[in-house]
This record gives structure tokens, C-alpha cells and sequence, in this order.
């Protein structure tokens, strides 16, 4: 009997279950590594590391200790890159080390998608407030700050006047490893992701959403519907586009996952496109379920070289069911006394409920995409029918307050 092959997973929490699951059902040794202790994927392990997702060092030596087969991971930028990097020692299969600096730094993407024409917000790199002050001139306002290796809304603001710079710079450096901003021309339209995956015989893009945001400086998604509310035809066009943008990055293995913004007048700006998968369940239990491929066996397959799943390209048709991502907020300030989370969980239409608070928690105000009280992943065979279940949900969802 042949040893079982041993795979090294790079973050172990709930937007990995799913991944992690589809291991361990395979009967593979499971060795994962997470920035905190006990994470939801600790329980399926064999083995289990506290490492920060960063610490490439220590991800190497672990994967030598091991004599590891396969790395995988998937939603996180931090954990791609340092996958790259010890596949690349190792001489595994996993997206080339170029490609995880393109996902992590969005300054380097932008200016590879502008040599070879991809259409996006003018833009400058930035380093001090002064940088910044300049180029909000020259873009004229709003502009959009951001940092250029953060991940979420960390550290992004939406600047309307010269006023609100200098507390955007500072939020914005705070939050970027490297010190390093992207200033870029506000462009007013619809956020929307195009999902995308690597096949052996090439990239598809898979699905399409639009978006809707709170409103507010502070850019927090609110909701996500999928097929995107637009014609087919200019679904089609974010298809093509996402597909050009992801053969400008040379992606060439797993998930990509692109944000864009339409203008009023259907013009397509990249904002930006990572090659791993969408967060907040997206690449491992969402776009799976929207085109019925099992993603994260085939990202596994790719990661052991094993990998022969072709596909045809079917545009649209690719999309067979509809499915909304959406954020539930509870009441700020007030503390939970009962929740019915496994009875809302358990209905037909819900692929996946989280809330970040238990019993006795106080609700806080909420700040960034990761403040966000709870998520709900709603199935249905229509847009329709989807909003329809989100309506059953919200009147199912029972939450007391303590007076």
C-alpha cells in the first residue's frame, strides 16, 4: 500500500472549510498552518502549525519537515504568495511567483495591465501626504486611496476634498506593509466580480455579480447577486474583459478573481484581479455551486499535478444556477441574548450562514469588510427565487437583545 500523499494547506479557517474538507474526503495527510489557534479547519487535520501566513521561513521548513506532495491555499493574498514561493523551492505545481506579485501588490498589476492596454482609473503611486496632495490635484476630485498590498477594504478611502486627505493617508499607510499607496481617479458606476478559473487547456471566466456598497467614505460591501442585474450582452463584455486581464497577468493556474467598475455608459475599468479565489465563501462554495464543477478537487488536482479537467468555453451557460451573497447587520451597541443560527442554517435555500457574534457578545459598529456582523450565502434557481428566500430568511432569523 502506497503512503497516503501529504498536502500543506496555508490558511485553516472557514473560508477554507470547504477546501480543506474536499482533502480530507480524499484521504489525503493534511498539514495546515493558520495565524491563530484552532481554526476551523484544525479539526480535520493531522497536523496543525500557529504560523503567521507571511513567515516564509517557517512555511519552508515545515514543508521540508514533511516532505509535503502539494501546497494549496486559496482566498488570501498573504497565503498565496508565501505558496508560490515554497512550491517554487520545493519544485511543486502552483501558480508562478510573478503571479502572487501581482495579486499582492496592486501597483505592479496596474502597471502591467497598462502596458499592454487594459482599460483603468489613471493613477499614481503615492508615499507621503505630499505625493498624495500632488496627485489629487493632477486626478482631480474624488479620488480613491488605497493601499497597494492590503487586503479587503483595509485602509480605503473615498477623498471628496482636500480636507479629508491627511486622515485617509494615515489610515491608508497604516495599513500597507510595504508603506506604498495607489491614488486613482474616483470612476462613478457599478462594483462588479468576474470569477474566473485556470483550466488545463486555459482560463474561463465563470461567473459574474454586481454589487451594492453602504453608502459613505468607507467602501463595505453589502450585497452580492449573481448573474450580475445587467444585460447578457454586457455580461458577455465582463466575461471577455476578465478573461484579457487575466492573459495580461500570464495567470495560468487556479482561481482568479476580478473586481471592476462599469460606467454609466457600459465602459469597463479594472479595479482589481487576483489569482487565487473570491473570500467569504466565493471560489469554494459559491462559483461551485453557480456552475456545478467541483473547483476545489480540480485546484487540489492542479496542486499534485494531476490535474486533466478540460472545459469548452460556454460563455454565460457556464452560470447555471443564481446565488446572493449578503450582510446582515444586527443592532449596534445592544448584547445578544439568543440567536436561532442552526435553525436558520438548516433551511433548503442557505449554502452557508456566519455571524461573527455568539450569545453574550455586544454588537460593534461596523468599520471594515471583516467588522461585518454576519453572512449569508442564499441559493435559488432564479435571481427571483433568491430574493424571494432572502425574504423566508429574514423573517425566520430570530435575534433578542438583553434590555
Amino acid at each position: 500500500m502506497s503512503p497516503r500523499k501529504k498536502i500543506l494547506v496555508i490558511g485553516a479557517g472557514w473560508e477554507q472549510y470547504s477546501l480543506i474538507k474536499k482533502i480530507k474526503d480524499k484521504g489525503l495527510e493534511l498539514i495546515i498552518t493558520h495565524p491563530s489557534f484552532n481554526p476551523e479547519g484544525a479539526a480535520l487535520a493531522d497536523v496543525s502549525y500557529v504560523k503567521n501566513s507571511r513567515d516564509i521561513a517557517s512555511h519552508i521548513k515545515i514543508a521540508e519537515a514533511h516532505n509535503i506532495d502539494a501546497v494549496v491555499t486559496d482566498n488570501c493574498d498573504f497565503s498565496f504568495f508565501t505558496a508560490s514561493v515554497v512550491a517554487a523551492r520545493l519544485k511543486l505545481p502552483f501558480a508562478e511567483i510573478q503571479s502572487a506579485i501581482f495579486s499582492n501588490d496592486k501597483f505592479a498589476q496596474r502597471e502591467q495591465c497598462r502596458k499592454l492596454g487594459i482599460k483603468q482609473p489613471d493613477f499614481f503611486r503615492v508615499r507621503t501626504l505630499q505625493e498624495l496632495a500632488d496627485a489629487a490635484k493632477v486626478l482631480g476630485f474624488p479620488v480613491v486611496l488605497k493601499p497597494v498590498d492590503s487586503r479587503g477594504t483595509f485602509g480605503v478611502s473615498i477623498i471628496h476634498d482636500t480636507m479629508a486627505l491627511e486622515n485617509a493617508f494615515y489610515d491608508a499607510i497604516n495599513n500597507s506593509s510595504g508603506w506604498n499607496l495607489i491614488c486613482e481617479k474616483f470612476i462613478k458606476g457599478t462594483l462588479v466580480t468576474v470569477d474566473g478559473f485556470c483550466f488545463k487547456n486555459g482560463h474561463q471566466s465563470l461567473a459574474v455579480a454586481s454589487r451594492k456598497y453602504e453608502p459613505g467614505l468607507k467602501p463595505v460591501t453589502k450585497e452580492i447577486i449573481y448573474p450580475a442585474e445587467f444585460p447578457d450582452s454586457l455580461n458577455r463584455k465582463l466575461f471577455k474583459n476578465h478573461n484579457a486581464v487575466a492573459a495580461a497577468l500570464n495567470y495560468r493556474y487556479g482561481h482568479t478573481h476580478g473586481e471592476y467598475i462599469v460606467s454609466d455608459n457600459e465602459e469597463i475599468y479594472l479595479v482589481e484581479c487576483t489569482n487565487r479565489g473570491g473570500g467569504v465563501y466565493t471560489s469554494s462554495v459559491i462559483v461551485p455551486y453557480l456552475t456545478e464543477i467541483d473547483l476545489n478537487e480540480i485546484l487540489l488536482n492542479q496542486s499534485l499535478g494531476q490535474d486533466m479537467f478540460e472545459v469548452e468555453n460556454k460563455g454565460l451557460t457556464f452560470l447555471k444556477n443564481s446565488a446572493m451573497l449578503t450582510f446582515l447587520d444586527f443592532e449596534v451597541g445592544k448584547v445578544i441574548r439568543n440567536i436561532n443560527v442552526e435553525e436558520v442554517k438548516a433551511l433548503p435555500f442557505v449554502l452557508r450562514y456566519r455571524t461573527i457574534y455568539n450569545v453574550n457578545d455586544m454588537v460593534e459598529s461596523i468599520e471594515n469588510c471583516a467588522s461585518r456582523h454576519s453572512m449569508l450565502v442564499i441559493k435559488g434557481s432564479t435571481k427571483e427565487a433568491v430574493v424571494n428566500n432572502l425574504k423566508v430568511f429574514k423573517e425566520k432569523l430570530k435575534i433578542d437583545y438583553y434590555p
